[in-house]
């Protein structure tokens, strides 16, 4: 195709649509021609920019081609050509969905620009189209990475949440994701194309909360030497995601509950209330209902903010996940760093498992990120940890006790028995739990007859 776009002419007359084509071609843009509305239909499915039509076709004039196309190619910019100088056919069109209009007899100057600018602004869509496609990606479900029990409980109150206006209140250890929830919720939402503004009370300084939320006036207080707008203003249409919630100070938070309840602020310093359209979500790693025994944090707000409620379980309650958000974390960090693809030893993999974890997912990325860009071999061994993890008392080599009268047979199938229930049936996590290679693992599932109790990567990549 050539550079300039791909522009379909809509012309009953024939001599008039030669004459735009050879127009058009000549501006180094590539050309479609129909004679008929109905011929016009067979281009739906075609990689049309432009649509330059009559609005006199027959049967099917150009308004009735503006409606369909517009209903099944919204993308597509459409112009109309008519010899009616009237107001009220042009007014009529643009409210159709028209991009713009044109008279006869058609300049071809005039013409050329106009179809210019509508090939301009159908790019700009696309790119805010992959914009949003690749923020989709980045901040969607799939990055909230588990299979166990307790994550599946979390994905599914994210999707039941997020089509919602609802506020939500996210209760987890710091480094569980909490913001990372968030985003998945706005970005699943009909708000998911309006801003998504983070704020974390306990990053700014006290004296500034109450400005940063609400912004403020000109002279409001010493330094103010400019209007600012606050979060809540500039996530108008979107979500305001509040970390740390319960750093919220008492003086505050009646302030919090009346916008909340009204969608009505009034800036620091200002007289006048500004109406906001927001949905809120906010998130605490702190002890949310000793706050409440204790007389630290409002009832009456934190019923407001827990309509629907999402609990992260810390990490070390969901070991399972472990090998997944490693196999995911190396991927993104050999990729990111660009670096030659790493994988853990059975070894590593058995450290990782038993240590406790207190800083979750955050504290297991920057652990395999030193690794990884320190590490001199691909495999990562025991010699890669870092030294708090070895001395973290966790021992990797400790085993239960052997239930007695058990054979060593027994004993083996019992432990793939359990590592793949603990795996739901993956055979590569399996493996990785017993430290053995998934070839071994699948001549040991053949030996004792429990191949039906598995499931391929394929299958775990499908059920993602």
């Amino acid at each position: 195709m050539a550079n300039g776009g791909h522009v379909l002419i809509v012309e009953d007359q024939e001599t008039e649509r030669k004459a735009l084509a050879a127009i058009l071609k000549a501006e180094g843009m590539t050309v479609s021609t129909a004679e008929s509305a109905d011929k016009a239909v067979g281009y739906l499915d075609e990689n049309v920019d432009v649509v330059l039509s009559d609005l006199n076709l027959g049967e099917l004039s150009g308004m009735d081609l503006l409606q369909l196309w517009k209903q099944k190619r919204p993308d597509a910019k459409i112009i109309l050509v008519t010899g009616s100088t009237s107001v009220v056919t042009a007014v009529e069109a643009m409210r159709a969905g028209a991009f713009d209009y044109v008279i006869k007899p058609v300049n071809p100057v005039e013409l050329v620009l106009l179809i210019r600018r509508a090939i301009e602004s159908a790019n700009k869509d696309k790119e805010l189209d992959n914009l949003r496609q690749r923020l989709d990606q980045k901040f969607g479900l799939e990055q909230i990475v588990g299979q166990s029990q307790q994550m599946k409980g979390v994905f599914d109150r994210i999707r039941r949440a997020a089509p919602v206006d609802s506020t939500v209140l996210i209760l987890g250890e710091s480094g569980t994701g909490k913001e990372l929830v968030a985003q998945a919720l706005h970005h699943n939402s009909p708000r998911k194309s309006r801003p998504f503004v983070p704020i974390n009370v306990a990053a700014v300084p006290s004296t500034l909360v109450e400005s940063e939320l609400f912004g403020h006036v000109r002279g409001a207080f010493t330094g103010a030497t400019d209007r600012r707008i606050g979060r809540f203003e500039q996530a108008d249409g979107g979500t305001l995601f509040i970390d740390e919630i319960g750093d919220f100070e008492m003086a505050l938070q009646a302030k919090l509950l009346r916008v909340l309840e009204t969608l009505t602020l009034t800036p620091v310093g200002g007289h006048e209330d500004r109406k906001v359209d927001v949905r809120v979500v906010a998130a605490t790693s702190r002890d949310i209902h000793k706050l409440l025994a204790e007389g630290k944090f409002r009832e009456d707000l934190f019923y407001r903010l827990n309509v629907i409620s999402i609990n992260l379980p810390p990490l070390r309650d969901r070991p399972d996940d472990i090998p997944l958000l490693v196999e995911h974390f190396m991927k993104e960090i050999t990729s990111t760093r660009r670096i030659t693809p790493r994988r853990a030893s059975p070894d590593v993999m058995r450290r990782f498992v038993a240590y406790r974890w207190p800083g979750n997912v955050r504290e297991l990325r920057n652990v395999l990120e030193s690794m990884v860009v320190l590490a001199d071999e691909e495999v990562l061994t025991e010699e890669d940890l870092p030294e708090s993890l070895m001395r973290s008392g966790a021992d990797a080599s400790a085993s239960p006790p052997i239930p007695a009268g058990m054979t060593m047979e027994e004993l083996e199938k019992l432990a793939i028995v359990k590592a793949l229930d603990q795996a739901d049936g993956n055979r590569t996590r399996a493996a990785g739990r017993l430290g053995i290679s998934v070839r071994t693992l699948q001549r040991k599932l053949r030996q004792y007859g429990v191949e039906s109790r598995t499931r391929s990567s394929a299958d775990d990549v499908l059920t993602q």
